[in-house]
């Protein structure tokens, strides 16, 4: 609910109208990777709670920062053991009305949620004649393509913490422990995506239902030492597994016109593990000394990713054999490692000036590879009755089947199928923070970063590639603060920035999740972009916690990166290029204010303009547009109520967004059409939540999520060309879903 800040699909971040490549996160000050190859920024939902000290948004940039975020620099700060020893345990229960005891299904799973499947490697080392001859006799994989159907039970989350200080000669040595477990399901009817083409004809429409299963494991470990009255030693341990389990059933129409039935399941299996290791030290009253470095692993497996596809021809419902690839097997296995360092070293001079200057090191390194197993069906022609059918299809494909010869396996796994990709950056930066006079602080720094990245990677040809992105780069940054009086201040900054293609942007490797969905494929041929940004605020502060903030922002935008949507045999694709130039400006306003005595209500809104100017020469739906994912306005109210003595706290808080761009349309090959691009409509929530403490010690909670339960909505607006010449447009629906209302209840003991 921070002004200028909303989410996307799949938890994506925007700030200002700036997607989420453009914004990072940070654990302690040091970077923190996403379990999520596809997001830059970690999820903020996989850290307890208990653990968690603060989290601070700066909207600003500073030169003791790497220089890559425009739009915001999100670091989590963990508590650490300074108070009283405690143990504290919550435990909390809830779902969705629309799943919570309704019928779920879920494809054949091999273990639980707690165990990642996993592919024998010598199905991948051995030759394809062996291969071929292997899976004619043996079987390959623990699991079927039966789908099985049970009710949905209520989601269950339990956190336990520990913290104790330890009396060592004089020096304190503290220890804090948190691991929090969690489900979630949910189910979605009736949903729908669809493709269209320039003049709004369908290619593409499936309705689907999908049920999903997800399971959060998060642990945290602090060791801290505290000597010589202020010098300290940390570290820190975190551990994060998501684990999402999807099974969809859909059924409808693809370009060729077959009416297909599709039974399709996909896991994800994100783990996260990060170690930090830092000190801060004090010489004398002027000199102090901050040294920290972190290791980070994280992995995004995709196993067994399993589909088979059905097609209705008259009344009777058959195998679709079409190019012997619709039923299939996929193992995918992503590995990031990284390493960072940093030293820097501060001077105070005068009452509060201070001088500051480091060093940061960071590598980061990723491992892509998947294999393909694809069922050659055009020798088995099974009687499929209908639904309990097409639910248990080891009734027809299955392992007697494969050692008689009527199915045969065939093995994908080609040089196209993997890349590798690294990034390595050696920075350093001298800041300053100097009171010229008592009202006026000057903070003021320049940063020099040398970044070498790199992805090696095989054309669909099978043709070895690389592609090096090296650069080396200024950015200064300065931020004015001049307090007017005690309760009014005006802020002004001004920075230049970078943003770095991802590595799954940059790698031209081609993934499809199922039969007829989006495909992505990255692009090589990508370069940095630079963003200059100017901020002018002023605040107000005034009794019990009221304020006001109005901020006026530009920023501009120097070849940035945008998502974009082809159209190949039928197939959306989406990719990323270079734009020309761009703009994001907007006007932010906050208030807070106490109606009466433990009431506050609080508001903001953006209101945001962006441009983007795409080069010459090329072909595109729209020469000058939004940026992808950016609203024309944000609001975001709230009434909060927080009685201490009776230890009661509420809010209801209300979100609405803007219609924004989703995937930027491009020209269908090989004809004088433009695909329109596709907008996320506005949607309207509001949540409610509620706790009381009951003693010192117990503390029962309540929550409402979504309570509108509004409908999410993607359309395309196609321009269509009457008999006369004239011009009109209409809206397409091209995706819908409804999330469904959420509530969960817990309690928390802490002693």
């Amino acid at each position: 609910k921070i002004t200028g800040v909303s989410v996307a699909s799949a938890g994506q971040i925007i700030v200002r109208g700036l997607g989420d490549r453009y914004s990072t996160t940070t654990l302690k000050g040091l970077p923190i990777a996403s379990p999520n190859p596809d997001h830059k920024l970690i999820p903020l939902d996989l850290f307890p709670s208990s653990t968690v000290k603060n989290i601070t948004v700066s909207k600003v940039y500073e030169a003791n920062s790497f220089a890559d975020y425009s739009g915001a620099h999100i670091d989590i700060g963990t508590k650490e053991q300074t108070g009283e020893d405690f143990f504290s345990l919550s435990f909390n229960t809830g779902g969705k009305f629309n799943t919570l005891g309704k019928d779920t299904y879920q494809m054949d799973r091999d273990g639980t949620l707690f165990k990642t499947p996993s592919l024998d490697n010598k199905l991948r080392d051995m030759s394809l004649v062996d291969f071929e001859e292997y899976a004619g006799k043996n079987q390959l994989f623990n699991t079927s393509f039966d789908v099985s159907r049970s009710k949905s039970l209520p989601e269950f989350g339990g956190n336990v913490g520990f913290g104790k200080n330890f009396d060592i000669n004089g020096n304190t040595l503290s220890l804090l422990a948190s691991m929090g477990v969690s489900n979630e399901q949910q189910t979605m009817l009736d949903a729908s995506v669809r493709t269209l083409e320039a003049t709004g004809t369908t290619l593409n429409d499936f309705s689907y239902d999908s049920y999903s299963s997800e399971l959060k494991i998060a642990g945290l470990g602090s060791l801290g030492y505290s000597f010589r009255k202020q010098d300290q030693l940390n570290y820190t341990f975190f551990y994060a597994r998501n684990a999402i389990d999807n099974y969809m059933l859909r059924e409808g129409y693809d370009y060729e016109d077959h009416n297909l039935i599709g039974s399709n399941n996909v896991t994800h299996v994100y783990t996260l593990q990060n170690h930090q290791l830092g000190g801060k030290h004090f010489f004398g009253g002027k000199w102090s000394m901050n040294w920290s470095g972190s290791y980070s692993k994280t992995s995004s497996d995709e196993p067994d990713r399993r589909q088979i596809m059905f097609i209705r021809e008259g009344n009777e419902i058959n195998l679709f054999k079409l190019n012997r690839q619709e039923t299939m097997r996929y193992f995918g296995v992503l590995d990031e490692k990284e390493w960072v360092g940093n030293l820097s070293g501060d001077y105070k001079f005068g009452n509060q000036n201070k001088l500051q200057a480091g060093f940061t090191y960071k590598d980061k390194t990723r491992d892509y590879s998947s294999t393909r197993f694809y069922y050659n069906l055009n020798k088995l022609n099974p009687v499929i009755g209908g639904e309990e059918d097409i639910y248990t299809p080891s009734g027809f494909l299955n392992q007697e089947a494969i050692e008689s010869g009527l199915v045969s396996i065939s093995r994908s796994q080609q040089p196209k199928d993997s890349y590798t990709a690294g990034n390595k950056i050696y920075a350093g930066y001298i800041l300053a923070d100097i009171y010229p006079v008592e009202a006026l602080l000057v903070n003021v720094g320049v940063r020099y970063e040398s970044s070498k990245q790199w992805v090696n990677y095989a054309e669909d040809g099978g043709k070895l590639q690389r592609r090096d992105l090296n650069s080396n780069d200024l950015f200064p940054a300065m931020n004015l603060r001049y307090q007017l009086d005690k309760r009014n201040s005006l802020r002004f900054s001004f920075s230049r920035t970078v943003t770095r293609p991802s590595f799954i942007e940059m790698a031209p490797f081609l993934y499809q999740e199922s039969y007829g969905s989006a495909q992505i494929r990255g692009n090589a041929d990508l370069k940095n972009g630079y963003n200059y940004n100017l901020d002018l605020r002023y605040e107000f502060f005034g009794e019990n916690g009221d304020m006001f903030s109005a901020t006026a922002y530009y920023k501009h935008l120097e070849d940035p990166i945008e998502q974009i949507q082809q159209l190949s045999g039928g197939a959306t694709i989406h990719s990323f290029q270079n734009a020309n130039n761009g703009m994001a400006a907007g006007l932010e306003v906050e208030f807070r204010k106490e109606l009466i005595r433990d009431l506050r209500l609080g508001a903001n809104a953006s209101f945001m303009y962006t441009d983007v100017k795409l080069p010459e020469g090329g072909a595109y739906t729209n020469t000058q547009r939004a940026l992808q994912g950016a609203s024309p306005y944000l609001v975001n109210a709230g009434l909060f109520y927080q009685h201490d003595d009776k230890g009661i706290s509420a809010s209801l808080l209300y979100n609405r967004i803007g219609k924004r761009i989703e995937s930027v349309g491009v020209p269908m090959q090989d004809q004088n059409e433009d695909i329109p691009d596709i907008y996320e409509m506005p949607r309207n929530s509001l949540d409610l939540t509620f706790s009381k403490k009951i003693g010192k010690a117990v503390e029962i909670k309540a929550g409402i999520q979504d309570m509108l339960n509004s409908k999410i909505e993607y359309k395309q607006f196609v321009k269509l060309t009457d008999q006369n010449g004239g011009k009109r447009e209409r809206e397409q629906l091209v995706r819908s879903y409804r999330p469904g209302v959420d509530i969960n209840v817990g309690v928390s003991l802490k002693f």
